[in-house]
């Protein structure tokens, strides 16, 4: 599969995530090429990206152009089967968001099967900005400008909202992950066509440490039959420079669940597993909600859950377990959902 890999630029550990996804490949036999368009346009630093950005909006996208012609002409030529394209959606540069309509150029000649739009905490990306110590003087730039809160998430903003109109234009699905998920994530997307994608909702506010566990072992579990996208990957910031911070991360952090991870999996898998239960969790009924209105399919694992409006409103009927066994054999042997063989975890 050929999947393109974008997100911001700077302030991410996408290089570290993606070597772990292409070390887990090696571990399961498979090869996969990574190309980097950043170092293709400037050359692996000799044409500066900071002089690019300051050219004409025709001469860079001719450069874009250019260099992802030659991609795809490599991956062609050396029948590269599974690849990933790192690039650019957007680059906020001078206080401006740099976007790059190149959905034409990325069908025409590099032909990706799917879009993947890697996100980070707002409050780690600020802190790696902020911590910059490189010679290069777009890094550099990048420290100078000081970029707050509100203008780190719009830019993830604009990554996302732009990758998913490539994706749109050309046909094909399009996902949010964290650079913290399992690298065994993206590397489903990578190797097998149309794998199960699936969002975990559970409550983050009331769970204990004993209960957390179970969760995050349902989630292991989980995780042998489908990419599964987790919320927690993505920490929540509990300070706050300012009542703005806190409104915008707050803003961001409900679209982001309910817009980016939901509206674009194929399930959701709500995790209720308390005997004794505290009140179901806000944001997970909202999702379910969110999932239901976008014709997702609903399962929920809920010990005596069962009401009218647990099976009738938010879950779909049949698909209610009052334990993980009852669940995971559900998938197993009602709906005959095969489990990777594949090594998942380095």
């Amino acid at each position: 599969m050929k999947v393109l890999v974008s997100g911001m630029i700077a302030g991410m550990n996408d290089r570290a995530f993606i070597q772990k996804v292409v070390k887990l490949a090696k571990l399961n036999g498979k090869e996969i090429q990574v190309y980097n368009a950043i170092h293709e346009f400037t050359k692996g630093g000799k044409k500066p990206l900071e002089r690019l950005l300051g050219t004409t909006d025709y001469v860079f996208e001719l450069t874009r152009e250019r260099e992802y012609e030659k991609i795809g002409f490599d991956i062609q030529k050396n029948n590269y089967k599974d690849v990933i394209i790192r690039l650019p959606a957007t680059i906020e540069w001078n206080r401006i968001n740099r976007k790059f309509k190149d959905q034409r150029i990325l069908r025409d000649f590099i032909a990706p099967d799917v879009i993947v739009t890697l996100i980070e905490a707002e409050w780690v990306i600020k802190k790696e900005l902020e911590s910059i110590d490189s010679p290069d003087p777009f890094l550099k730039a990048l420290k100078a400008r000081q970029h707050t809160i509100y203008e780190i998430l719009s830019w993830m903003n604009e990554e996302v909202s732009l990758s998913e109109d490539w994706a749109r234009y050309m046909n094909i699905p399009h996902y949010v992950i964290s650079v913290n998920e399992s690298p065994d994530s993206l590397y489903k997307l990578v190797v097998y066509p149309k794998p199960w994608v699936v969002y975990a909702s559970y409550s983050m506010t009331h769970a204990t440490e004993e209960m957390r566990k179970i969760v995050n072992e349902i989630i292991r579990k989980l995780r042998s039959y489908a990419v599964v996208i987790d919320p927690q990957t993505v920490e929540i910031s509990q300070e706050f420079d300012s009542p703005l911070d806190r409104e915008v991360i707050y803003a961001y952090t409900v679209h982001r669940d309910l817009h980016w991870y939901v509206g674009k999996v194929d399930a959701v898998i709500a995790i209720h597993p308390y005997p004794e239960r505290p009140p179901l969790s806000a944001g997970m009924m909202d999702e379910l909600g969110h999932a239901r209105d976008y014709m997702k399919t609903r399962y929920m694992i809920f010990p005596k859950g069962f009401s009218p409006f647990t099976t009738d409103s938010y879950i779909e009927k049949g698909h209610l377990f009052e334990t993980p066994e009852e669940f995971f054999d559900y998938l197993e042997n009602v709906e005959k959902r095969q489990k990777y063989t594949d090594i998942l975890e380095l």
